[in-house]
């Protein structure tokens, strides 16, 4: 029998280890590839087609949703299991309309993480637990926001409408991060939960919607 062909894409070493060790004990499934950034796995998954990705979200550089994303642009048939410590609403879904397979958290026992593996290999989809009512909630939501017709208006918190600015006067993710003394990996969450809010594909589009709109006060 041909075993499921599983690739890992973690920054942390010790983590993919574990990953490795578990999944190689089962006699259906094996490690077959890892990268430890989403530009590696780029390059190594250029040439090989594992059957199941595992993919971690936030991670230095590339992070894992736009990894994937250019995964899929490549291979559509590609199935990713996004396995990740955060279950905030904007990354699950931006998960789940990007074309991810799953996404399951770190917390969850071993047996449900090789559930969801042997899953995904079938071409089905796997949502469980906290993943799932976020789903249904987000789903819900965006029936209420202006680009479904809904009357709900967009809204910032005080740190999005900072970078936001930020961006609008040409400063990049660097000079954000310095000038506001938080991480360029914290800067880059704020983005993909702006650009989930107004339901763009650029920030550009999101910050032209805010000077039309006068979302971007004065401080």
């Amino acid at each position: 029998m041909k075993k499921i062909g599983v690739f890992l894409v973690d920054d942390h070493e010790i983590f993919r280890n574990g990953l490795k060790q578990l999944i190689n004990s089962e006699a259906d499934m094996e490690v077959t590839g890892e990268a430890s950034s989403g530009e590696d796995a780029l390059q190594q998954l250029a040439t090989i087609q594992p059957d199941v990705i595992i993919m971690d979200i936030r991670m230095p550089g590339m992070n894992g949703l736009e990894t994937s994303t250019r995964l899929l642009e490549k291979n559509p048939r590609g199935r990713i299991l996004f396995f990740s410590l955060f279950d905030e609403p904007d990354y699950v879904a931006a998960a789940l309309e990007m074309g991810a397979s799953g996404y399951i958290l770190k917390d969850t026992s071993n047996k449900i993480f090789l559930s969801a593996i042997r899953t995904i290999h079938q071409g089905k989809y796997y949502f469980i637990g906290e993943v799932s009512d976020i789903l249904v909630k987000k789903y819900l939501d965006a029936k209420q926001t202006p680009g479904n017709g809904g009357t709900q208006e967009i809204s910032l918190s005080r740190r999005e409408e900072q970078i936001m600015r930020m961006i609008s006067q040409g400063l990049n993710n660097k000079d954000i991060a310095e000038s506001l003394n938080i991480s360029i990996r914290t800067i880059e969450a704020h983005r993909m939960n702006i650009l989930r809010k107004f339901q763009v594909n650029s920030i550009e589009e999101a910050v032209e919607y805010c000077k039309i709109n006068g979302l971007l006060k004065e401080e």
